[in-house]
């Protein structure tokens, strides 16, 4: 189950499996870099086939905290 919720999004596992503070920064993490690669995105549809640095630095640290917080809800580890 927590491996699913922090599929869902970053930190939500954490939660489940007792780890406020994990859990806390993986969701302001997930939250911050998702407004910053929400903002750096462009309006136009067609200008995503030349993604700019700004786009692509925020999204990439998403997605590496998104995998890093669905992996270790899947452990379960604990502080």
């Amino acid at each position: 189950m927590a491996l699913v919720l922090s599929g869902i999004f970053p930190g939500l596992g954490q939660f489940y499996n007792r780890q406020p503070v994990k859990g806390a920064i993986g969701l302001v993490a997930g939250i911050v870099l998702s407004w910053l690669a929400g903002r750096a995105a462009p309006t136009d549809p067609l200008a995503l086939d030349r993604p700019r640095m700004a786009l692509v630095v925020p999204a990439c640290a998403l997605l590496a905290i998104w995998v890093w917080s669905m992996i270790d809800a899947w452990r379960g580890t604990s502080d």
